[in-house]
């Protein structure tokens, strides 16, 4: 007998599947009148990036609803599955297979030496509601991700942020994201409802995705676990309603509600789709700029007269959890908790520094800063700065690299914490550095090398250097 969270599970998973049942129906009528359709154009598409559709990474979900077609021989192993793909997303269904293989090893310091591999397959679906069923301005998105390996992190290096943003709890299989939107006002706002992780949108750099730290993704403070409860994120989601609205092409804001993840699920992993014993929920919000679009005609893109983007964007954002939760140290003169608000806020901002002439290599920055109330949670604030540059070498257009820093400080009820479980702290901050380089050796095959130096892992340990390379595989 199933439980009552995997029947939701199955039933959550159901909603968007039954609309791929129509498929089978368009597919066939679409091939004949489509058939020339299926011969590609040179698309000057990207190849995928942890930003895309790593579910650890930042980023957000592509619809299906793009106009522009998809160059799959120049982006996949696999290509077009001989006309296959491009007639399953005429009829309004696109399917990417990913797979990505991690090895790290801690050559000094942390906890031991040693090295771990981890494997992630992804299969995402994205469905057009208008090809597929008649759904003006809908669409859907499942997620299916698998699990394999063993944890560098956790066995090794002992980093409170982390190493690997596919390193999970435990190993698993099933569905990750599943949601449903609709578009209105002529696609100026969209609401999203289902299964929803918020680092898919928010406290998002698109510059930062190419690293494999976890706090270049979701920032550490955000990620962490209040003392009753913590975020929907990789690799623990729930469900959830996320409001977006886009005025101007320069501006946006954003609005989402999501269910708390249980701490009691921190050493777990999967779908928190229970709407018992609640947790607490966790409201999130996020307003931004594009500099670059409000001032194109002074911007990169308008005087190259291509379609080339610089990456552009200033964003503030603030969540809070309800309800209140127990403090980490504090108590009353009963020894009881005090109870606070678990809450936070962060800025950040990406721009495209430097962009060579008629070409799509560029350098861009990023700087992220964010904060908590610093009384239910273990980190007080974090920082992030980097650089990332796309098409470093002249002969290697598809290829990047990147070098940034990252520092989580605990407050002092944090250290408290600390101090209780590990004993004397060394530090007050955990601070990584990493340099990364990202090679596309050919269509739908990328091999990144990696270097990181953890100072003070989990505020205690001895200085840490972790070395590896990731594989990433689109099929």
């Amino acid at each position: 007998m199933k439980s009552k969270n995997e029947k939701r599970e199955v039933a959550l998973i159901a909603t968007l599947l039954c609309a791929a049942l129509a498929v089978s129906q368009n597919v066939s009528a679409a091939a004949d009148m489509k058939e020339a359709a299926m011969v590609m154009t040179e698309a000057a598409a990207e190849e995928p990036t942890d930003s895309e559709d790593s579910p650890a990474a930042a980023g957000g979900e592509k619809t299906a609803e793009a106009e522009k077609p998809t160059d799959w021989q120049g982006t996949t192993i696999t290509g077009d599955w001989d006309g296959a793909r491009q007639r399953l997303s005429d009829a309004g269904v696109q399917a990417d297979l990913q797979f990505t293989a991690d090895y790290l090893r801690d050559t000094a310091g942390g906890q031991r030496r040693g090295g771990a591999y981890v494997g992630h397959a992804d299969v995402i679906l994205r469905f057009d509601g208008r090809k597929l069923i008649g759904w003006e301005g809908g669409s859907g998105y499942l997620h299916l991700i698998s699990n394999s390996g063993h944890r560098a992190n956790l066995n090794y290096v002992g980093s409170l942020m982390g190493v690997d943003n596919l390193e999970a709890p435990v190993n698993r299989s099933g569905v990750f994201k599943a949601w449903l939107q609709q578009s209105f006002l002529d696609d100026k706002a969209s609401v999203r409802v289902g299964l929803y992780p918020i680092d898919t949108e928010f406290y998002v750099t698109d510059s930062s995705g190419i690293f494999l730290h976890p706090s270049f993704g979701m920032a550490a403070e955000a990620a962490n676990f209040g003392s009753l409860s913590g975020p929907s994120i990789y690799a623990t989601s729930s469900h959830g309603a996320r409001l977006r609205i886009e005025p101007d092409p320069a501006w946006y804001g954003m609005l989402a509600v999501t269910r708390g993840v249980p701490s009691d699920r921190i050493a777990s992993a999967g779908p928190n789709v229970s709407w018992r014993n609640s947790n607490g929920g966790m409201t999130v919000a996020e307003v931004g700029f594009s500099p670059a679009k409000a001032f194109a005609e002074r911007g990169a893109a308008a005087s190259a007269g291509d379609d080339y983007e610089p990456i552009s964007k200033l964003a503030l954002g603030a969540w809070r959890y309800a309800p209140r939760f127990s403090q980490l140290a504090a108590v009353d003169a009963a020894g009881d908790p005090l109870r606070g608000s678990h809450w936070g806020a962060y800025f950040l901002a990406e721009q495209t520094v430097y962009r060579v002439p008629e070409s799509a290599r560029d350098l861009t920055a990023f700087v992220r800063y964010g904060f908590t109330d610093g009384r239910t949670s273990t980190l007080g604030y974090s920082f992030s700065v980097g650089l990332s540059s796309r098409g470093t070498f002249a002969e290697r257009e598809k290829d990047s690299f990147g070098i940034a820093a990252t520092r989580a400080h605990a407050d002092p009820q944090g250290r408290q914490q600390l101090s209780d479980d590990l004993g004397t702290l060394s530090s007050n901050d955990e601070t990584a550095l990493e340099v990364t380089y990202r090679a596309q050796v050919a269509a739908g095959v990328a091999v990144q090398p990696v270097l990181q130096r953890i100072w003070r892992p989990n505020f205690s340990l001895p200085n840490a250097t972790v070395a590896g390379v990731r594989l990433q595989l689109a099929f």
